[in-house]
């Protein structure tokens, strides 16, 4: 992060995180292909159906797994090592007490969440297996995000990888062993996901246990600062507001299409997975930038941030163009490929389509977003984190929906796509003169006892 050429530490950094994203997304439609093998469209709708609730589930992690990846990056450019070991302790257990909390409350209120997010008759039995064993398993997921953010902060982007490899392998193996073998269904996959969880999180304490680190999990750093704290918020929260408000809106947007009957919320379910394969990419590039950025920028190196700025947003813009050709080339093989239902095949494949359109916009919000939270901007990195799917989404799913019916709400995320990117190039500009070495790096907030 400090010497090597800048192209080359950003694709150091993204690769590893690239291949664990990429890893996720082929067990996302592994998984969904060996339900849809059943030829059972309401386990794909349902399956469908839980899937954003599992996004809330990881906005719990996203809080601190960004919040603290970001100023972990900062303290470790400004030469602070012990505050950036502290802080790698305090976003762990602060995150684990927070998914025990949510656990116990999505269990609580499991039954009428999934009835008023779209379950019907057919869909309940499914998506309530599914949703219960997620929910009981959850923290172990939560603790790998958090492990995971804090080894990209420090540059370890191979272990990293390794921490989502290890357990989505281990989920792709069980995925047909336990759906189609034991006849298990979407309750299959739900034991698949636990199981890869929990090898993911003992991957992670392993390598924190290990010399191998500049950070620390052991108990005797939980050592909490209000500087600390508040880095570590304000920067996570945008982010795990960022999941959080995906995971409502995709809940509200399948609302919508039970309106139209559960082969669209099948169709949706199978088309997301595809096109989210290249959002995920795109995302991964850019958190492989992001350590770059803070590292750099706590260290006053803003030529170098400048440049893997520019790279970042060339890469994933080339990304995002080839995920749009891809879907127009071959989105209704992709969709009949899971499940050759004709309705879910041509719902499926017209939001596919939609949303590519949207794709290429996509890069360049993502990377001013990673910026403003590689450089503690919470207020920017929010606009564009809750412009996305609260400003913008919303209003156009009821208004495009309302006008227009099926053909105006397959609009409404692309829609979303293009006015946050012109609001995140609005926001860009005092980013863009700080780049450019016209206004000086600011200072990370050191409190006094980490001196």
């Amino acid at each position: 992060m400090k010497d090597a050429p800048v192209g080359t530490a950003v694709i150091k950094l993204a690769l590893p995180m690239m291949a664990g994203m990429l890893a996720q997304s082929i067990y996302s439609l592994a998984d969904m292909f060996f339900i849809g093998q059943t030829g059972d469209a309401s386990m794909v709708a349902a399956v469908s159906l839980a899937f954003p609730v599992f996004m809330l589930i990881q906005s719990i992690g996203n809080i601190f797994a960004v919040g603290g990846a970001s100023y972990i990056s900062r303290m470790l450019g400004a030469k602070r090592g012990d505050e950036a070991r502290h802080t790698s302790v305090v976003s762990l257990y602060f995150a684990i007490l927070a998914g025990v909390a949510f656990s116990v409350l999505l269990w609580v209120f499991k039954d009428p969440l999934l009835w008023t997010i779209g379950a019907s008759q057919a869909t309940f039995a499914y998506a309530d297996s599914f949703l219960s064993i997620l929910t009981v398993f959850l923290t172990f997921g939560v603790a790998a995000t958090v492990m995971g953010g804090q080894m990209r902060s420090e540059g370890a982007t191979n272990q990293a990888m390794k921490t989502q490899v290890f357990g989505l392998a281990l989920n792709i193996v069980l995925n047909p062993i336990l759906i189609l073998g034991f006849h298990l269904g979407p309750a299959g996959s739900a034991w698949a996901t636990a199981a890869g969880q929990i090898l993911s999180c003992g991957y992670g304490i392993h390598y924190f246990l290990s010399k191998k680190t500049l950070l620390s999990i052991r108990p005797a750093e939980f050592k909490p600062n209000g500087v600390m704290v508040r880095q570590v918020l304000s920067i996570g929260i945008p982010e795990g507001l960022s999941s959080m408000v995906m995971g409502l809106s995709f809940m509200l947007g399948n609302y919508i299409a039970s309106s139209y009957g559960d082969y669209v919320i099948a169709g949706n379910g199978v088309q997301m997975r595809f096109t989210g394969m290249f959002f995920m990419l795109v995302f991964a590039l850019v958190l492989g930038y992001q350590p770059f950025a803070g590292y750099n920028f706590g260290a006053g190196r803003l030529d170098r941030v400048r440049k893997g700025f520019k790279l970042t947003i060339i890469y994933a813009t080339c990304l995002c163009l080839a995920g749009t050709a891809l879907a127009f080339l071959f989105g209704e093989s992709v969709i009949r490929l899971f499940i050759n239902d004709t309705p879910t095949v041509a719902a499926g494949t017209a939001m596919m389509h939609a949303f590519a359109c949207g794709l290429p916009f996509v890069g360049v919000q993502t990377t001013f977003l990673v910026s403003f939270q590689a450089f503690g901007k919470p207020i920017q990195a929010m606009v564009i984190t809750l412009g996305r799917q609260l400003l913008f989404y919303v209003p156009l799913l009821f208004i495009l929906n309302n006008f227009f019916a099926f053909s105006g709400f397959i609009w409404a995320q692309p829609g979303s796509d293009i006015l946050t990117t012109l609001i995140a190039l609005t926001l860009s500009f005092p980013l863009l003169k700080l780049m450019r070495g016209n206004a000086p790096a600011a200072k990370p907030q050191i409190p006094p006892e980490a001196r």
